[in-house]
Parts: C-alpha cells; sequence; structure tokens
C-alpha cells in the first residue's frame, strides 16, 4: 500500500511536477494551493485522472487553519511567495504569508504526528555570502547563512525562509518533528511564470527583441529541469522514510554564466540578436552553484540537460 503525502503549494512549477510523480507511483496525495499563481486547472486534472486517491484543496494556509483528519506519512511544505519582481514590490506580503503558512503546517504537522516534514528552502539563504567571501561554491549544505542590506526588499524572501528553517529545527529539537530542509537552486519548468530569468528570456525571443538586454551576464547560476527536481525529491523522501534527516541541495552540477544562458536559448529557438548587456538588479550574488554530495550520494542524477528542458520550455 502506498504512503499518504500532503504536499502544499501544489499548482505551482515545483509543487505540480512533485505532486504528478507522487501520483504516478500510486500513493495517496492531498494537494494544496490557493491558486495565487494560477495552475488550479492542472491540479484538478490530476484528481481526475486519478480518482479519489487524489485530493485538491483550494486552501490559503496564511488565512486559513489547515484542518485535516488523519495522519500523513510524509509533509511538503512547498507553498510561498517567490519571484524577484513580486517579492521586491510587496516584502511584508512575502514576509506574512511564508512566515504564517509555515507555521500553519507545522503546527499541523506536529498535531496529526505526521511523518518527515520536507520544508521547501532556497539557496538565496546563503547567497550574499558568497559575493562576501565567506561561502565557497559549489556550496554545501553547512555554510554560514546570511543575509545583505536587511532593508533592501528582494532579501524579504530569504528572510522567510531563514525563519522557516529555524522554526523547523526548533520544532524538531522541541517537539520531535522529523527535520527535512530542501535547497532549491533555479529550478525551471514549462509552467513557471514570467518573473524568472528562462521564462523573460524565452518571451523576449518570441518578441524578437533585437539588440537582447541581460542583466548580470557575467553571473553564474546552476539550472534544473523541475522533472529532474521532482526526482530528487522522491528520491530524498525515500531516504527520509528510511531515517534520514537535514539539510539537502537540489540542484544542477553544472554551473552557466548568463550570458551563456542567452546563447543557449539562442540556438534552441533559432533566433540570434545581438546582446546588449546591463548591471545586475540590486542584491543580485555573482555565482550560485550547489555541491550536490549528499544528493548524489542517495543515488541521484538529473536526466535533463539544459539544452534539453529549454527545449520543453520552449515548445510550451
Amino acid at each position: 500500500m502506498g504512503a499518504r503525502i500532503l504536499v502544499t503549494g501544489a499548482a505551482g512549477v515545483i509543487g505540480f511536477e512533485l505532486a504528478r510523480q507522487i501520483a504516478e507511483r500510486g500513493d495517496e496525495l492531498v494537494a494544496i494551493d490557493c491558486g495565487k499563481k494560477g495552475g488550479l486547472e492542472d491540479l484538478d486534472a490530476l484528481a481526475a485522472k486519478h480518482g479519489k486517491r487524489v485530493k485538491v484543496l483550494h486552501d490559503d494556509l496564511a488565512l486559513a487553519p489547515l484542518e485535516l483528519d488523519g495522519r500523513f506519512d510524509a509533509i511538503f511544505h512547498l507553498a510561498a511567495i517567490v519571484g524577484v519582481k513580486y517579492v521586491t514590490d510587496h516584502p511584508y506580503e512575502t514576509m506574512v504569508v511564508n512566515m504564517r503558512s509555515t507555521l500553519e503546517v507545522l503546527d499541523f504537522a506536529l498535531r496529526s504526528k505526521s511523518g518527515p516534514f520536507f520544508f521547501a528552502s532556497s539557496s538565496e539563504n546563503y547567497a550574499s555570502g558568497v559575493d562576501a567571501g565567506f561561502v565557497k561554491v559549489p556550496t554545501p549544505e553547512d555554510v554560514i547563512l546570511s543575509i545583505d542590506r536587511i532593508a533592501l526588499p528582494r532579501w524579504s524572501y530569504a528572510a522567510s525562509k531563514l525563519a522557516g528553517e529555524s522554526a523547523v529545527f526548533g520544532a524538531a529539537s522541541e517537539h520531535g518533528l522529523h527535520p527535512i530542509v530542501v535547497r532549491f537552486h533555479n529550478v525551471y519548468g514549462p509552467r513557471m511564470g514570467q518573473t524568472h530569468v528562462i521564462p523573460e528570456m524565452l518571451q523576449r525571443v518570441r518578441e524578437r527583441v533585437d539588440p537582447f538586454p541581460i542583466y548580470g551576464a557575467d553571473q553564474t547560476r546552476s539550472f534544473l529541469y523541475v522533472e529532474d527536481a521532482g526526482r530528487a525529491l522522491l528520491t530524498v523522501l525515500d531516504a527520509a522514510l528510511a531515517g534520514a534527516s537535514g539539510l539537502y541541495n537540489i540542484g544542477s552540477p553544472h554551473e552557466k554564466r548568463i550570458d551563456e544562458l542567452a546563447r543557449t536559448i539562442f540556438d534552441v529557438t533559432g533566433f540570434h540578436p545581438k546582446l546588449d548587456p546591463h548591471p545586475a538588479p540590486p542584491g543580485s550574488v555573482a555565482r550560485r552553484a550547489p555541491d550536490l554530495a549528499k544528493l548524489s550520494a542517495l543515488g541521484f542524477a538529473p536526466r535533463f540537460g539544459l539544452e534539453e528542458g529549454l527545449r520543453a520550455c520552449w515548445k510550451r
């Protein structure tokens, strides 16, 4: 008999892929999302396909208590406000929604005595330390976390994720919660909104923008296709159900410059404009790439190369 799993933020790019893979492997799934960024129709279609094994709730965890019956074998808390532009424009809302929803789901996990609790965190939590020179790249999990310029609105997201990590490990220490924190590194996929670098570039290609503006051309990131991200989460889930806990980086081992990303997009789409470099946005760090030794030791390796993933996004 399959596991019973709860996924919050299940209409998001990572959440939906995780929900899809959970359903496909035969587990029972409760999927929650308020639909703030769309995607509820995909969740409803998933439930229709898999019948009683998949239940969808259109709830806002920052506004209403989580009331579910029974224990879950694992909980994935992915619900959060994300996206640099939205976060920068709404820093207080970001803090309120992300912190309230995290505490609500944690309280439910403790009440229900559920199994491993997965908290979706971010590489933003250590990013400023790279530029400051005290965090190495590729970056392992056991590094100093920091925030640069606390008054800068974009850091509200990292602040909420730092608070969430602390709350998860605090609940583990005080109440026996089984903690798993996963730090995502630039996961992308066809269902993403337009507030991330890859969909932004693809949209400029569709509009045939030439010269083609890019921001922070010499900065690097590590891009992981969403289907691989879902597989990585299930790999860690299997380890957690066998007793593992702690922090895990989720990302790609391949570090890519932003101007190289743009040229790869040009090759995939067949559009080759002239690059128009601009400075990176405030708070954007020079390098970001994960050390994946812990995840690799569980047997995980990405299956999708960058070109293959970009081609899937372009076709969508």
